[in-house]
C-alpha cells in the first residue's frame, strides 16, 4: 500500500499488483490519505475479460482509477475524458468521442508554441474547485501516448473537437453543452454520488467558457483556438 497526491487530494493506493505502483510514479506522498481505494482478484479478473487480455496489473490500474474517480465529488472534483493543455499557465481542455483527433490537437499546440505550453493530461484528467477556480490537474492515467504531467493549473475555456477540412470556432450555449458533455463524464453509480456530482457540473456550465472547434490537423487549427478563447474572460 501507498498513498499519492491527486488534485491535492491524498489517496491511499491498496495495490495487489507492482504496476499501479510504476504507475503512480511522481504522484507518491507521505501522510494520512484522504480515503483508500482497493480492487478485488473478482474485479480484476472482470476488467481482464480473459486470457489473452491486458496484464492483471493493467487491470487493476483501470479498477483502481475508477473507485477514485467515483469519490472525487465528494472533494469538489470530477473527472472529464479530455486532453488538456496549458500555454502561458492557462489550461484548455478538448473533448470529443475517442478516435477525433485530441491527441493529435495537442500536439499541434505543443507543436505552436513550444515552451509556453504543457500538457496536463492527455486523456483522463481531473477536474477540481479550489478557492472558487476551476482547476485542470494532472494524473498517473494519462492515455496510451502517456502525455501528462503532475501539475495543476487554471481552466480557461472547454473547446469540443470535430474533424473538418477548414477551421473554424464558435461559442457554445447551454443546450448545447450539455448534449455533449454528459458523454465525456464517468457517472456516479449511486444516488449520493449523483447528488454530490450534480452540483459540480452545474457550476462547470455556470462558470466556464465552451466553444466548437471544427478542425484540420494544420497547426492553423492551434493558433486559430488559442486566439478565440484566450479573449474570453
Amino acid at each position: 500500500m501507498f498513498c499519492i497526491k491527486l488534485a491535492g487530494i491524498p489517496i491511499g493506493i491498496d495495490n495487489r499488483y507492482a504496476y499501479v505502483r510504476r504507475l503512480c510514479a511522481g504522484y507518491e506522498t507521505a501522510g494520512r490519505p484522504a480515503f483508500t481505494v482497493r480492487a478485488s482478484e473478482r474485479e480484476i479478473r472482470a476488467e481482464q475479460g480473459g486470457q489473452a487480455g491486458p496484464s492483471r496489473g493493467y487491470c487493476e490500474s483501470l479498477c483502481l482509477y475508477r473507485q477514485i474517480c467515483r469519490r472525487l465529488p465528494f472533494y469538489d472534483a470530477f473527472l472529464m475524458h479530455a486532453s488538456v493543455v496549458a500555454v502561458d499557465g492557462e489550461a484548455y481542455a478538448f473533448a470529443a468521442p475517442s478516435g477525433t483527433g485530441k491527441t493529435t490537437h495537442t500536439r499541434l499546440w505543443l507543436q505552436q508554441f513550444g515552451s509556453r505550453a504543457q500538457v496536463v493530461n492527455g486523456d483522463k484528467p481531473v477536474f477540481r474547485f479550489m478557492d472558487g477556480a476551476l482547476y485542470a490537474c494532472g494524473t498517473p492515467w494519462r492515455g496510451k501516448e502517456g502525455l501528462g504531467s503532475n501539475i495543476m493549473r487554471p481552466v480557461r475555456a472547454v473547446c469540443f473537437l470535430e474533424q473538418s477540412p477548414t477551421n473554424s470556432i464558435r461559442p457554445l450555449g447551454g443546450d448545447e453543452v450539455c448534449r455533449r458533455i454528459f458523454h465525456q463524464l464517468l457517472f456516479p453509480a449511486s444516488e449520493q454520488e449523483l447528488d454530490r456530482l450534480w452540483p459540480l457540473l452545474e457550476r462547470l456550465l455556470a462558470g466556464t467558457a465552451f466553444y466548437l472547434l471544427q478542425c484540420n490537423r494544420e497547426p492553423e487549427a492551434a493558433q486559430l483556438a488559442y486566439e478565440s478563447m484566450r479573449r474570453k474572460k
